[in-house]
């Protein structure tokens, strides 16, 4: 088969993107592998429907195939010829704080359908395509391209956590984000309990005509896209979040890569954690980079964004398949895929700070490295990206058999 799939100028968008165009081209098909940015939009759709393929692959919100017409009247693959593959994974509209985008890109969804496909790294994302009437969504994983083996030698770093934060969720401006007051509070239940869900709350929030009221005219015409959007602003309390967890430890120090959001030229409150055991890394220059850093780790820490209920973040897998050790919170995805989840896994702040002293003891090292071991074999085997092609595409032959 023929596939089109898109670059992007995002480092881990773009590493998701090839590990797909590489495999693809492992299993014998033809891949074009474009950069669409300098396209204008007259010109991508002609050259993209001028290019015989089957299926043109997106793995972000933000390829050139997903922005809406410069019209405003559809989005661009509305207007590509080709059956498209969606890879979802981020939240499907995290990345958009308008109620009415929300609701124009849903409909052009909907729009597409029948020569469409969702892969969804969050399983309430599938619910909700299905529930907006667009059947062919189902669940995937992510994969790594990495490939080093846990090896037994002395940790350059302790606890280390790669990716940005702020410092506390008391200094963030909830007031700065529609419905910020009830989503702050969802953030805390988060820190307190770090498998409690906060899809439901958004439904039941969408379901106070005083809620909806609040967020202006368009709340009350598609209640799906308000829900999206209040976890879009959900999400941007994911960075205070893990300041706030991170702020707990105090009896080991924490090295933290790319954590400072204003790069060392802001000292503002909320963009540094201001404690003597908390050290700020420059930010990794690749993921070449934060392979070495994951392997050469005690403990990696990894703190999921809001926008997940379920799902477990790429940060994960790429621990895990560097050879590194991860200390997580509790998503119920990985306790489906893990069997070694609760040794790994912290449900509270304090059982996360017990599990950091636990792992850092010397006495406790043969345990700690059979599980590095044990986990990174257990992944080896299922969640590499010839298996999510795999997947992919013999859930798309399933779905044509059952059309036919």
């Amino acid at each position: 088969m023929k596939f089109i799939i898109e670059s992007s100028a995002v480092p881990i968008y773009n590493r998701i993107a090839t590990a797909f165009a590489k495999t693809l081209m492992e299993f014998g098909h033809t891949v074009h592998f474009i950069d669409a940015s300098g396209f204008n939009e007259t010109d991508f759709v002609n050259t993209i429907n001028g290019i015989e393929i089957d299926y043109y692959i997106s793995t972000n919100e933000l390829n050139v195939v997903q922005k809406q017409s410069e019209l405003a009247d559809s989005f661009l693959f509305e207007k590509i010829q080709a059956k498209i593959i969606f890879v979802h994974h981020d939240n499907l509209f995290s990345a958009f704080h308008s109620i009415s985008y929300i609701a124009s890109k849903l409909e052009a969804l909907i729009n597409i359908s029948q020569r469409s496909y969702h892969f969804c790294l969050e399983a309430s994302n599938v619910d909700l395509l299905k529930a907006a009437g667009i059947p062919n969504a189902a669940k995937i994983n992510h994969a790594s391209e990495f490939t080093a083996t846990p090896i037994e030698t002395q940790s350059q770093w302790g606890v280390t956590f790669i990716g940005h934060l702020m410092s506390s969720l008391n200094l963030y401006p909830a007031d700065s984000v529609p419905g910020g007051q009830h989503l702050q509070v969802m953030a805390w239940n988060r820190f307190s309990q770090s498998s409690y869900a906060v899809q439901p709350d958004i439904e039941n929030l969408v379901k106070d005509p005083y809620v909806l009221a609040s967020l202006g005219p368009d709340a009350d015409k598609n209640l799906l896209a308000t829900q999206q959007f209040l976890m879009a602003g959900l999400n941007k309390f994911s960075s205070p979040l893990r300041g706030q967890l991170i702020s707990t430890i105090k009896n080991h120090r924490i090295d933290i890569f790319g954590g400072d959001l204003s790069y060392g030229r802001i000292k503002d409150p909320l963009l540094v954690l201001q404690q003597s055991n908390v050290h700020y890394q420059p930010a990794t220059q690749n993921y070449q980079d934060a392979c070495g850093i994951y392997q050469s780790s005690r403990i990696n820490l990894n703190i999921s964004s809001l926008q997940f209920d379920s799902a477990v973040n790429n940060r994960i897998f790429d621990v895990v398949f560097s050879g590194g050790f991860v200390l997580t919170d509790k998503r119920s995805d990985l306790i489906d895929i893990c069997s070694f989840s609760s040794e790994i896994c912290f449900e509270t702040p304090e059982e996360m700070n017990e599990k950091i002293s636990y792992y850092s003891h010397t006495a406790n090292t043969a345990r700690y490295f059979d599980l590095k071991v044990a986990i990174h074999e257990l992944f080896k085997s299922n969640f590499t990206y010839a298996n999510a092609v795999d997947h992919i595409l013999k859930r798309i032959a399933a779905r044509m058999m059952q059309t036919t």
